[in-house]
């Protein structure tokens, strides 16, 4: 029984350790890019998009700014395939 559950916390954290996100890049002045990919994690486009959109506004609120104009783009995988999504963001100015 114990065996099973090593067996099981191995392969849960193996699964885990699949997806990435990738390091925020700047893409133009004030624009910046920055790619969530599943791996081999069971996730919904929804879950995909979310992460790489919390990812961009904690970088922007890392310098200072806020999230605006988000444009979110994916590889449209199905199935079982990696599914990943792109946010091409700018970091604006906090209002007073």
């Amino acid at each position: 029984m114990l065996a099973r559950l090593a067996s099981a916390a191995a392969l849960l954290t193996l699964l885990t350790a699949c997806s990435s996100m990738s390091e925020v890049t700047s893409v133009d002045k004030n624009t910046y890019s920055v790619t969530y990919s599943s791996g081999t994690q069971l996730l919904t486009w929804v879950e995909i998009k979310n992460q790489a959109l919390q990812r961009a506004d904690q970088y922007c609120q890392s310098i200072g700014r806020k999230l605006q104009k988000p444009k979110i783009t994916s590889n449209h995988a199905t199935g079982l395939g990696s599914k990943r999504a792109t946010v091409t963001f700018e970091c604006g100015a906090i209002p007073s």
